[in-house]
């Protein structure tokens, strides 16, 4: 699936408050308009936990929206930090749900291992 090609492969990894991972967009320019939804090895992470990362602004996911959007022009990246839980060593399987505004909903999953 093509949207696989967003995650940055090996970029998974525990920090000092739980974990992180990065998504680049190497496909086409496009506008984050609603919170992602993310699920770690199928349990679903609580939407206040996620921040958003980018060169130009961190944003609690919680606070994405429309009128408060995140640009994710071409060949920019976004980390993606989870707050309150880290992984044990290992494969994880991410599934990653979000709403553009140009291409609607995306929706895609990775596996991915924490060294």
């Amino acid at each position: 699936m093509i949207l696989r090609r967003l995650y940055v492969k090996k970029s998974l990894k525990n920090t000092d408050n739980g974990f992180e991972f990065a998504l680049k967009n190497i496909l086409a320019d496009a506008t984050i308009v609603k919170p992602l939804e993310i699920s770690v090895d199928d349990n679903p992470i609580p939407v206040d936990k996620v921040v958003l990362i980018t060169d130009s602004k961190t944003i609690s996911n919680k606070d994405v929206s429309e009128s408060n959007p995140v640009e994710f022009s071409l060949n920019t990246t976004v980390t993606v930090r989870i707050d309150g839980k880290r992984l044990d060593q290992g494969e994880h399987k991410l599934l990653i749900t979000g709403v553009t505004k140009e291409y609607g909903r995306i929706k895609f999953d990775v596996k991915d291992r924490v060294e």
